[in-house]
């Protein structure tokens, strides 16, 4: 799992494959070792999952 909280990231030297962010259910697909996230704003979180499932949740407050 690759997170990032309150502002963006760049993860390298990561396997090749698609990663899904559990928060949002954004995807991303790696296939040079290298994902970059761009975040803001304080409290926001993502959470990419090599071959993730998607979105946990369907929302809230505190979830969307």
């Amino acid at each position: 799992m690759l997170v990032t909280i309150s502002g963006g990231a760049t993860f390298s030297g990561i396997p090749n494959g698609t990663y899904v962010d559990a928060v949002t259910g954004d995807t991303k697909v790696v296939s040079n070792g290298t994902l970059s996230v761009s975040l803001s704003g304080q409290g926001n979180m993502r959470a990419y999952v090599l071959n993730g499932t998607g979105k946990i949740g369907d929302g809230s407050p505190y979830l969307n």
